[in-house]
């Protein structure tokens, strides 16, 4: 029994060290496998070494040694040295075979599928980038840069929610009547309402009939220059029946600085009836830096009706900004729906045996009436009554695709370039201008 026990002791003795031996390589393969680290020495001359800086039992720091990556070490002059850092060796390797591998779809994919696995994920995206450089359709490559396709075009999800209308504002994507709202803190709100009650009572003066408060309300008009009172004056004097009003707030807002005016002046040039206080608030606008009413623009070119889609292609014409040339080839051709009154022409109307005109009450004549009895009319007969009916009329949509000339004056001016209203031309050659200038945008 004692033989037993003594075995019994020996095998748990001999079972416990081995798993403390056992947690100890783990201990030691975790240690091992957290991420490796390399150095880089900068050269005064502009040059990199990248390695594992060794430790030298030599007092002195006037040469410093690094193990490269290839294996081999490499002395260094302390004064050649313009500094030294620590970075992930993976980022290392990156670097190395970047400059290494050929410029082909199929040598970036790999070095990307490699950055994928060690976790270099903008490096991997700055491969993607190089394949689509290449291959413009590589639809791999596109994903994961964050294209998608519309409309036979690749569009990065900004310019998607821009084209319809939205801006990125603090990582969502809101529309620009929104963004003003949010931009917008309670002090700003509260300076807003006072002018609310300055302007509603100035513009009670120059309607009026009293001279002094007409010529008063006009000079404190023409003394505003602070950007709160624009939402005022845009709401109160923006749709005013009067266009002497439409003008004056044209020329009020020319006098305050900064993009606030932007939208008034833009809302103006879209929707004025009059042509005249479309044209003068373009002026006004494009005489300041305009780039932010670009976004009002291009939702015009989306408008239901075509007549803003035109005057919106004249406004981004008259900015010229370049980037809204993919907008512009998409409002080429617009479809607008029309609602239109017409005859109602699935009306029949036949002569009945009791003498009436297809139910319209109309009665027809003895004589005709004796002649249809005794089959004197067996081709049937045309009663013109005196006095002829109403026609039945209704309501239809009717679709219409216009061919926006506004817009293509646009295009053309922006580009120096005219094919005219065949959008695939244009976006084919937009596409070429794109690959030979190496724009490409790397989502970070």
């Amino acid at each position: 029994m004692r033989t037993h026990i003594t075995n019994a002791e020996q095998f748990w003795k001999t079972y416990f060290n081995s798993i403390v031996v056992f947690y100890i390589l783990i201990g030691l393969t975790a240690l091992n496998c957290s991420p490796a680290q390399a150095d880089l020495i900068k050269l005064k001359n502009g040059g990199e070494i990248r390695g594992k800086l060794l430790r030298t039992t030599s007092s002195s720091v006037e040469t410093r040694v690094i193990q490269t990556l290839s294996g081999g070490s490499i002395a260094v002059n302390s004064q050649h040295i313009e500094f030294i850092t620590n970075r992930p060796l993976s980022i290392e390797k990156y670097e190395s075979r970047s400059k290494e591998i050929e410029d082909t779809v199929e040598a970036h994919l790999k070095l990307a599928d490699w950055c994928l696995k060690n976790h270099l994920n903008a490096q991997r995206l700055e491969q993607m980038a190089n394949v689509i450089q290449l291959d413009p359709d590589h639809s791999k490559a596109r994903a994961a840069l964050g294209y998608t396709k519309r409309n036979g075009e690749w569009m990065t999800r900004d310019e998607v929610m821009r084209n319809n209308g939205y801006i990125k504002y603090k990582g969502r994507y809101v529309s620009s009547a929104e963004l003003e709202l949010l931009e917008k803190n309670q002090a700003d709100l509260e300076a807003e309402r006072k002018w609310i009650k300055k302007v509603k009572l100035w513009l009670i003066w120059i309607s009026g009939n009293d001279l002094l408060q007409q010529q008063e309300g006009l000079q404190n008009f023409q003394a505003i220059n602070d950007p709160h009172a624009v939402a005022a004056l845009g709401r109160l004097l923006g749709k005013h029946k009067h266009m002497a009003i439409r003008s004056l707030l044209i020329s009020t807002l020319d006098q305050i600085p900064g993009d606030k005016p932007l939208r008034p002046l833009s809302e103006l040039v879209l929707t004025d009836p009059v042509k005249t206080i479309r044209q003068t608030a373009l002026d006004v606008l494009t005489k300041r830096n305009a780039t932010q009413a670009i976004a009002f623009f291009i939702e015009g070119l989306k408008n239901k009706s075509n007549v803003i889609v035109q005057r919106a292609g004249q406004g981004l014409e008259a900015i010229g900004d370049r980037t809204v040339v993919p907008d512009l080839i998409s409002a080429l051709t617009t479809r607008h729906t029309y609602r239109v009154r017409v005859p109602d022409t699935t009306s029949t109307y036949s002569y009945n045996t009791n003498g009436t005109f297809g139910g319209s009450g109309v009665v027809l004549p003895p004589n005709i009436e004796a002649g249809l009895l005794a089959g004197r009319y067996p081709n049937g007969v045309i009663v013109l009554p005196s006095q002829q009916p109403k026609v039945q009329m209704r309501t239809v949509s009717v679709k219409h695709l216009h061919q926006n000339e506004a817009v293509l004056l646009a295009l053309q001016k922006i580009t120096q370039q005219n094919f005219g209203y065949n959008e695939r031309l244009w976006r084919l050659w937009w596409a070429s201008t794109q690959n030979q200038t190496g724009v490409v945008p790397v989502l970070q």
